[in-house]
């Protein structure tokens, strides 16, 4: 994935984090029983995108030196 399309997906996301009422977040993200809530699953999806985004930064520097 490319650097801009990763940062792009994460400004959407904070977007979307920023907007949903916290009655929203809290709410269980499927209707299986977990505890895992819909905030956990956005506060994840941004986690691994952020980790891609320093990996893809550390790559970029290595291709210009």
């Amino acid at each position: 994935m490319k650097l801009n399309d990763i940062q792009d997906c994460l400004c959407d996301l904070y977007d979307i984090h920023r907007r949903l009422p916290n009655h929203i977040l809290i709410k269980p993200k499927d209707n299986d029983g977990t505890s895992t809530t819909i905030a956990d699953c956005l506060e994840n999806v941004i986690e691994k995108l952020q980790q891609e985004e320093v990996r893809t930064l550390n790559k970029d520097k290595e291709y210009i030196l």
